[in-house]
């Protein structure tokens, strides 16, 4: 299993992507260090408004003390990352519909701001996945998930 997740995730373009497979975790860490890249792990259920995203996030990026808890500064640091050096990123963010479907608004800033960074790694050569896992959980989630930028 692990040989094949490290071809998908070799293979799979950068940006957000809905991650169905019922893969554990730990296979994922296992193939994401078989790359020598990085995975950071997100539990959406901890961020369900723009202030518990935004501490939610800092925990799991392992974001500097610096880090403002704001917008701004979540971008910057999340198209920064100096503090964890890789060849590649994986970003594993669970329960994305607590914050999809309770503030639409503020995950779609969210969205945006991942999207923009996957697009500035890809540019710099390095992959930067966001998986979005376990996004169901509320009626329309498909509208708001939508990656139509």
């Amino acid at each position: 299993m692990s040989g094949t997740l490290v071809h998908l995730l070799e293979h799979t373009p950068p940006g957000l992507h809905r991650w169905l497979p019922p893969v554990d975790e730990g296979a994922l860490a296992a193939a994401v260090e078989q790359l020598g890249w990085r995975l950071f792990y997100l539990d959406g259920r901890r961020a369900r408004s723009k202030a518990s995203f935004l501490h939610a996030a800092a925990e799991a990026l392992h974001f500097p003390a610096y880090f403002g808890r704001n917008w701004d500064a979540f971008e910057e640091c999340v198209n920064d990352l100096a503090w964890a050096p890789a060849p590649g990123y994986v970003l594993l963010y669970e329960h994305v519909w607590w914050l999809a479907c309770e503030e639409p608004a503020t995950w779609r800033t969210v969205r945006a701001i991942l999207h923009d960074a996957c697009r500035n790694w890809a540019s710099q050569g390095t992959p930067f996945l966001v998986l979005l896992r376990q996004t169901h959980g509320c009626s329309g989630v498909e509208s708001v998930l939508r990656m139509d930028l």
